[in-house]
This record gives C-alpha cells, structure tokens and sequence, in this order.
C-alpha cells in the first residue's frame, strides 16, 4: 500500500471528476425505482453521494477562498463568499419554482400526484400566503431541494473557519467536533414547516464533514500532509483499515438484494449495527464517506493517464461547474421521475431517461466551461483596464483580482510530509 504521491502545483483532476460523479449518482438517486442506482455509492456501504459532495465542497472552498483571507485581503474575502452564497440562495429559489411547476404539470396533466406530495408541494399549495415567508427564509424545503441550503450555511462559515486556522490547523476540527457531539447528544437542528419537523441535512452535523474538508484543502494548498497519519506505517495502516470497513460495508448493504430472487439474502443483519442517521450524519457514514476518500487518494494517483482521456475530461467538467450542473440534474431527476411512473416504470424508459438525463448534464459542464473560456478575454481587459484618477498625470492602475474558478490551486495531499 503506498502513500498518497505528490504533486507539482496543478489542478488536481480528481477531486471535480469525483464531484462530477457525486452530481451523476444525486441525479440518478432522485428518480423512483430505478435499478441504475444500483451503480451508485449509496448501494455500497453506508453513506452516499451527498456525503462526497459535502467533503469534497469543504476542501474546495478551502483552495477557492483561501487567497483573500490568506494575503490580507479579507474584506475581497467576505465579499467574494458572500457573492457565491447569493448565487446559491437565488438557485435555490428558482429550483423551487421550477420543480414546483413540473410537479403541478405532473398532477394537473398526468394524474401524477407522487411527486407533488412527496415533496411537500400540496402543503404548499394549499396555504401559500403563508408558507411564501418560510420559503425566502429557507424554513420550508421541499424534498430533493435541501441539499442547496446546507451549502449556504456551510459556506458562510469559511470565513470563521479561516479565522480559526490562523491559531491553528487543528483549531476548526475541534471546534466542528465539539459542535457535532453535541448534536448527537442533545438532537438539536432547524424547524423545516413542510414536515412539521427538520432540516433533512442538519447543517449543525453536516458542517463536520464540510471541515474536514476544508482543513484537508488547506493542507493540500500548502503541501503539507496529515502529520501522523501521514507517517507511512500510519499511512498503510489506515488504507488496510479503510479497505476492510469499505469490503464490510458493501457486505452490510447488500445490494445485489434489488435482483428479483434475492431480495432477502443477507450475509449480516443490519439490524446490528442500530440506526445509520442521514439527518444527524451518524459516525457510522461519516467513517464511511472518510474510508472511501482516502482508498481514492491513495489508490489513484493524481498523474493518472486515464485522468486525462474524453470521458474523464468531460466529467470533470460537471464537477468544476457543479451548481449549474447540479440544477440541471435536479430539474431533470423530477422531470424523469414523472415519465417513468406515467409509463409504469418500464425499463427502457427509465433507461432512456438516465441516459438523456447524464447526458445533458454533461453538455452544461462543456457549455460551462466553453462560455468560461469565452468570457476571459473581456474580464481579462476589463481587470487590466487603469481606473480613472482625479490626477490625470498620474493613473492609478485597478489592482486584479484573480477569480478564485481560475486559478489552479489543487495540489495532490501527500501523508508522508
């Protein structure tokens, strides 16, 4: 078992090509009855793909934002998360709206009222002069739409989490510890009015998992590794631990009980292990997202050649341009989840509308990345344009700000440092 190799400073293909996986599997997750999700992380242990997404939007934060808050810069800082936060409060709104719409078109014009009552819209819909307040303040979330609100709460933390790494590296783990602990002791979380009940992810849980990638991001971005767990005998010892949860963990799921005949072979009773928390994010899925993680970064290296071939090429790009992407897939999920039930569930529809479905999620990440790529040559003049100045002699030239999407700041995290 080696260790986690190095990398000169470049972007790290696996961590958007994992993202871009983890929106595929959410998209597919969200689509009732399919056997494709069979494919997907949830049906091989414990945790699934809204587990990669949150550790893998911590330590991207962490390299996206670390430039402000490290060079002094904090008040560019504030407002450059601030601004992203914004983004995702408004495409949360508009998420709402649409997928309200094609579950309305779904009741209205196909008799298919599932996904207007499992996700809460007839609730709303029958009083919405008074849900209309709880929507804006994020206290009523509909199914499938609570994923975005976590990410707001969680990102408007960076700038504390920042604050806390200036004592010292381990000072966010342990404070993010200490406030999950408490959770799981006293079961505190936010009021959500569509059930009468929570937060499907309890952001007071959940924001462990998003700092401890943020911590492991700003150890990559200075090259640093993991202190003991990166000495080697360590090193090896945690991958053969995380291998055999992992081995036992696909044994405990047991998911080739979806093929018809074996639905009730089970090697082990899950009944054993007690209850596996999603809302809490019990410790049971937190080991289990953090052993796959590190097999990942251990087992593949970041110089990988088939890192860079089309197909990986092209989903990474959905990971790097994961809210546009993610939207997508959301409309999509709802969009196809209403087909495949008004067509009873047959297998080439639901096979057609996966397929379509990734598909078009792969066009936004190219068409994402081809407008990116577009857009740079006048934001480009735009940064370098001089300022005017009250003292015609003598021009004041704007300082650039590089945008934090294009800079290549990922470096491969290397446990033996």
């Amino acid at each position: 078992m080696s260790a986690m190799p190095t990398l000169k400073p470049d972007r790290d293909r696996r961590i958007d090509l994992f993202r871009g996986i983890a929106l595929v599997m959410i998209f597919i997750n969200h689509m009732p009855a399919t056997p494709w999700s069979l494919f997907t992380s949830r049906a091989w242990g414990f945790s699934d793909a809204a587990e990669v997404f949150v550790l893998l939007a911590g330590l991207a934060a962490a390299l996206a934002y670390h430039r402000y808050f490290a060079e002094g810069t904090t008040s560019v800082g504030l407002a450059t998360v601030f601004a992203r936060v914004w983004k995702l409060y408004r495409t949360h709104l508009f998420l709402f709206l649409m997928v309200g719409t094609l579950c309305v078109i779904g009741a209205e014009r196909f008799n298919e009222t599932s996904h207007l009552e499992a996700l809460g819209f007839d609730t709303f819909l029958q009083n919405p002069a008074a849900f209309l307040g709880h929507v804006v303040t994020l206290r009523f979330l509909p199914g499938y739409l609570d994923i975005l609100p976590l990410y707001v709460l969680l990102l408007a933390m960076v700038p504390v989490l920042f604050l806390l790494h200036r004592l010292h590296w381990t000072a966010p783990l342990v404070v993010s510890a200490a406030l999950w602990i408490a959770v799981q002791t006293l079961g505190f979380n936010i009021p959500n009015s569509r059930t009468a009940r929570e937060w499907t992810f309890n952001p007071f849980a959940w924001q462990l998992l998003f700092t401890i990638g943020f911590v492991i991001g700003l150890r990559m971005r200075h090259g640093l590794g993991l202190g003991l767990l990166g000495r080697p005998l360590v090193a090896r010892s945690i991958t053969i631990l995380a291998a055999l949860f992992t081995a036992a963990a696909f044994l405990i799921s047991a998911p080739w009980r979806e093929i018809p005949g074996y639905e009730n072979v089970w090697l082990v009773d899950p009944l054993r292990i007690g209850a596996i928390s999603k809302t809490d994010l019990s410790i049971i899925r937190l080991v289990d997202v953090l052993a796959k993680f590190w097999l990942v970064m251990v087992l593949i290296r970041p110089d990988a050649a088939w890192l860079g071939t089309a197909p990986a090429r092209a989903t990474a790009l959905m990971g790097k341009h994961s809210l546009e992407v993610f939207a997508l897939g959301t409309i999509g999920s709802i969009a196809g989840g209403i087909i495949i039930i008004v067509n009873g569930y047959h297998p080439a529809v639901i096979a057609a509308a996966v397929i379509v479905g990734t598909a078009l999620m792969l066009v936004m990440g190219a068409f994402m990345e081809w407008r990116s790529g577009a857009l740079a040559p006048a934001r480009k003049a735009k940064a370098e344009a001089p300022v005017p100045s009250e003292t015609p002699m003598a021009p004041t030239p704007e300082r650039r700000v590089e945008p934090a999407s294009s800079r290549s700041t990922l470096l491969a995290l290397d446990p033996r440092v």
